[in-house]
């Protein structure tokens, strides 16, 4: 490995730790309490980030790390506001008197994500989803099994795709818009 490449990878490294670090402050409002359990998480989550995109080859540039940083934020915001909204509408279909609102159906979505990588997190991410949990991926195809059939998750689901399609772009190796 050239010094280069040691450098890129050393830059790339502590990028993702600095923008995942401040993440788990945030979430966590900076609580002492929870500092023991992001100095574990944010090294996990930050070789979890490298095993779904692969080491970078050379560097993307601060304009598309950041945007990539940024892209990362966006999800998790999204993703902590729909699982928010999601917990309350779960919760609401299971109490539902005079009997819960459930009709549970299987949910079958095509990807455009260009990457396993890419494919695998939409698997992932979609399970973090309340009412929704992802049953298989093969290819291209992920089929996610639902609460019932008036929770929208293939609009959930383009929409997730939408977010990891953008963090992909910017810290592709190949480059990306």
């Amino acid at each position: 490995m050239t010094a280069g490449r040691v450098g890129t990878v050393i830059v790339s490294v502590l990028c993702r730790i600095v923008v995942i670090a401040a993440v788990w402050i945030a979430a966590t409002e900076a609580s002492l309490a929870a500092l023991g359990y992001g100095v574990v998480a944010v090294p996990v989550v930050t070789a979890t980030t490298y095993a779904l995109t692969g080491i970078p080859r050379r560097r993307a540039g601060l304009t598309r790390s950041a945007r990539g940083a940024l892209g990362v934020v966006e999800l998790a915001a999204w993703v902590i506001g729909r699982s928010i909204i999601g917990g309350i509408d779960v919760a609401r279909r299971a109490i539902w008197l005079p009997g819960p609102d459930i009709d549970p159906e299987w949910v079958a979505h095509t990807t455009m994500l260009e990457t396993s990588a890419g494919r695998a997190a939409l698997a992932l991410v979609a399970n973090l989803m309340p009412g929704s949990l992802t049953a298989s991926i093969d290819g291209r195809l992920i089929v996610v099994h639902t609460i019932s059939p008036s929770v929208d998750v293939a609009g959930a689901l383009a929409s997730l795709e939408r977010r990891i399609a953008r963090i992909e772009a910017a810290w592709s190796v190949g480059g990306g818009a």
